[in-house]
């Protein structure tokens, strides 16, 4: 797997959370700090393999370069093998993601940290 991808750890948090931001949360809170910013790290990384090519070309331009965030962060949310399995087939990526889906989590590392921590975390 390349460094992009994301580690086992990584993916294990991502299964424990189910696809959950509330989830997510809980198990982000026992963390600390440089744990969760390496979990922010390789959420950030893994997601930016699904933001280029050729994911952006299939998307076109109906959607908004927020949109193709969204579904990136979306992918990963949903575990390493659907993960996998839209890296290797790109026409499967989906065409959007519906707003206020538990699975839209990028946001929760960076709340977690500055609830725990007092610090802002790069959000990109």
């Amino acid at each position: 797997m390349r460094e992009d991808e994301g580690s086992s750890w990584f993916w294990d948090i991502i299964r424990r959370a189910n696809g959950q931001a509330s989830a997510l949360r809980e198990i982000l809170w026992e963390m600390d700090e440089s744990d969760i910013a390496r979990f922010h790290e390789e959420f950030v990384r893994t997601s930016s393999v699904l933001r280029g090519e050729p994911f952006d070309q299939m998307l076109g331009q109906e959607v908004s370069e927020d949109g193709l965030m969204d579904i990136a962060y979306w992918v990963v949310a949903q575990g390493r093998d659907f993960y996998t399995s839209v890296i290797e087939q790109p026409e499967t990526i989906p065409r959007g993601v519906e707003l206020g889906d538990p699975a839209v989590m990028h946001h929760v590392t960076v709340e977690v940290f500055d609830e725990k921590f007092g610090k802002e975390l790069d959000f990109f």
